[in-house]
This record gives C-alpha cells, structure tokens and sequence, in this order.
C-alpha cells in the first residue's frame, strides 16, 4: 500500500472550511449613503396679541381721558362740585319787607336756618325789618340768618300850636337828651331738647326769652322738641328768639293754615285758633299778669303758616 503525498501547508486542509464571503482583502469597503430628510417645523406665526392688548390699553386710557378733559370743558362756568359749593357757600336771599312767616320759608329753601326776633318798629307787625347776614352775602348752608320782626307801633302824639285867628297842626317831639338808653339784659338759653314744647316755651320765658316754633318730620312724638337752633347756655339778650324744631310725630295729622291773631285781645285770639284746630299757649317775658284783656303782640308759628292741624300755637301777650 502506497503513502499519500505530504501535504502542503500551503493548501487547506481538509479540516479546514474556507468561506468566502465574496470580499477579497483588496475589494474597496462601500458605505452606503443615506440622505437624511429633517423635517422643517411649520412657520411660526409672530405672536402679535400681547402688543394689540397693550395698543387696546392704550386706546381706552386715551378716551377715558378725553372722556374727562371734554365733561369739564362742557359744564358750564358756574357749576362746581358739592365739596366746593360747600366751600363757598350759598347766597343769603333778601327777605326784608316780607311777613316772617314768608322769610322763614325762603331762608329754610335756600338751606339756612332762622331766627327770629321782635323788635319795637312803626312796620306793620310781623314785617322783617332787617336781617342779618344781609342779602346777597356768602354764607355757609346751615347758617342761622337773624331776622329783626317788627313786634308793635311805635305811638306818635301831635299837638295844635294856635298864632291868633290860624291854627296848625304840628307833630311834637321829645326834647333832645344826652341819657344813654338802657342796656339789655342778658339771658341764657336753657336746655329744652327732648321737652314737650309748652315745657320748653315756659322755661325760655322764664329766661326772658322766646320761641319761634318750626315744626318738621320725626319718628319722635308730636310735639317733642328735637333741636334748638342755639345750644344750651348761650348768653343772648332779654327778649331775643330762639328757634326751636318740633316734631310733628310719625303720623302727622292733614295740614291746616295758622290764622293771624297778632294785635287781638288774647280773649279773641284765643277763640280764633281754638276754632281753626289748633291749642293754644299764652306766655309773657314781662313782669305781669296774663289776662284776657291782653294784647297778642307776637305768636309762633306766624299768622299764614301751614302746619299739622291740632299743633300748639304759642302767644306772647303784652299789657
């Protein structure tokens, strides 16, 4: 039996499992290429809105000051707001020559309050003679305006001079005198709010003083006194007029008219007012008796005025 040839190294074994894989090591390495598509994000749109909510900010800023600059240039000259026409104040109107019962009601529309006092005048009584602050000056609304009332006529006498057969009439006066008139008397207010007003009438008198009755709504009863137009201890003169508030109570009777008993006999006044509805109270700040043979010089509410029918009309009597 014959050897088998030796074997090339060279040569593969047998053994040995050559793959080819089709690359030689001289084969060039190919990297396939492939194009990578970026996708491109859509356009953005410019982000716009904040700037038209600050241009619309902007556009109503601007009416709103328009708005403002033309309401000012529009209201008239006159016309200011309420804190400046308080500043201001309101003017006084001129009330002088009407009745009281009339000026009252003039002075209280225009926002002051009142205060009357008599005084000796040869004008029909009951006639404001003067007035204090005067008409047409500035005055704050709430200010109590005084008004002077003229209480009685004064009395002139006349004499007859005779030269031979003509005879003349000539009015006499007093001879000149240097005497100083007297001073009044002082008197103090007292405290009446809260009191029925025939109380509160009765102790004004007893200071020497009077009342001019104004009555106006309130939840308090009829008749109370619900404020006095000057506070508690007040020094005014003897024969001065405070003005009080009454109330005419929650459910105030139907409204009558005030006859005019001034210059009656209180006899006489007295039935005339009992008649119309209304009670009666008779006072005197003079050192005297109150008969019915005296004179009404002055009464309150005045002669004319409307008032809840059954209200307390108070008298000062004279003599």
């Amino acid at each position: 039996m014959s050897e088998p040839p030796p074997r090339d190294p060279r040569d593969p074994a047998e053994d040995e499992t050559i793959i080819a894989d089709g690359w030689g090591p001289e084969d060039p390495v190919f990297v396939e290429e492939r194009e990578e598509v970026v996708e491109q994000p859509p356009p953005r749109i410019p982000k716009i809105w904040p700037w038209l909510l600050a241009l619309l900010v902007l556009v109503l800023a601007g009416l709103g000051a328009l708005y403002f600059l033309s309401r000012d240039d529009d209201e008239p000259a006159g016309t200011t707001s309420a804190a400046t026409t308080q500043a201001e104040g309101r003017t006084v109107p001129d009330v002088v020559g009407t009745t009281s019962s009339e000026a009252t009601e003039t002075l209280r529309d225009a926002g002051f309050e009142v205060n009357l006092v008599s005084v000796p005048s040869d004008r029909q009584p009951g006639t404001v003679v003067a007035q204090s602050p005067s008409a047409g000056d500035e005055a704050q609304e709430g200010t109590t305006v005084r008004l002077n009332v003229a209480e009685a006529a004064t009395q002139t006498t006349t004499g007859a001079t005779t030269t031979g057969a003509t005879t003349t009439q000539a009015t006499t006066t007093s001879p000149a005198t240097t005497t100083a008139p007297p001073q009044p008397q002082p008197a103090l207010v007292p405290d009446v709010v809260g009191q029925e007003l025939a109380e509160a009438g009765r102790a004004f008198a007893d200071e020497g003083l009077k009342v001019a009755v104004a009555y106006v709504p309130s939840q308090e009863p009829a008749g109370r006194v619900v404020a006095q137009a000057q506070p508690a201890g007040t020094e005014l003169d003897r024969g001065d007029t405070v003005q009080l508030n009454v109330s005419t109570g929650a459910d105030p009777a139907e409204s009558a008219t005030v006859p005019r008993a001034v210059g009656q006999r209180l006899e006489d006044g007295r039935e005339t007012l009992v008649q119309a509805g209304f009670e009666v109270l008779a006072l005197t700040i003079a050192d005297g008796e109150i008969r019915n043979e005296s004179t009404i010089g002055s009464q309150s509410p005045a002669g004319g005025a409307s008032v809840p029918r059954g209200s307390l009309v108070v008298l000062y009597v004279t003599g």
